[in-house]
């Protein structure tokens, strides 16, 4: 090597080399730390209405009909956190088939807990946040429903997924007009 530069140059690309050599080993191991999460999911009961308008900028709302359920979650998650994990996202979806449309997932409920002390989800005779509907504007034909709960550890190095927890089947009852 012949001058400061050149040195100053060899030394900065073989840092940039190790440092793209550990997040690569980083991105790849993190999947692999072993996390032992309880969790369990109770349905209390299903009520369908008609004739409510959930939507304001929805024309269809006032005809479709809307379920809304009740629910327990107890789910302890804090193993779930290590060194590489920014966030979880847990998230409550209803999956159903209907005619017409083959497969269907809605999201009814969803957290971002965002440290260890939040990872343990407590909740009795809970409601659904988001509104459960079908496209067809009825459940008319819905023979089997899944109730899932899902997390999604967002880490800060890594690729993101979906981790299905716990999953009960639900079934939709006829709708009763709304008062």
């Amino acid at each position: 090597m012949y001058n400061l530069l050149q040195r100053l140059s060899g030394v900065l690309s073989f840092a940039v080399s190790v440092l793209m050599a550990l997040t690569v080993l980083i991105a790849v191991t993190t999947p692999l730390i072993p996390s032992s999460p309880t969790h369990a999911v109770a349905l209390h009961g299903v009520k369908t209405t008609t004739g409510r308008p959930m939507d304001p900028f929805d024309k269809t709302s006032r005809a479709a009909e809307h379920a809304r359920l009740t629910f327990d979650v107890d789910a302890d998650l804090t193993s779930m956190f290590n060194w590489n994990t920014k966030l979880l996202f847990a998230y409550i979806a209803v999956e159903f088939e209907a005619p017409g449309f083959e497969t269907n997932k809605v999201v009814i409920w969803d957290r971002i807990i965002r440290n260890p002390r939040q990872a343990k989800l407590r909740l009795r005779r809970h409601h659904n946040k988001y509104s459960l509907r079908n496209f067809g504007l009825t459940f008319e034909g819905v023979e089997a429903a899944n109730l899932t709960l899902y997390i999604n550890p967002v880490p800060y190095l890594g690729l993101m997924y979906d981790r299905p927890m716990h999953s009960i089947p639900l079934t939709l009852p006829r709708a009763t007009p709304a008062a």
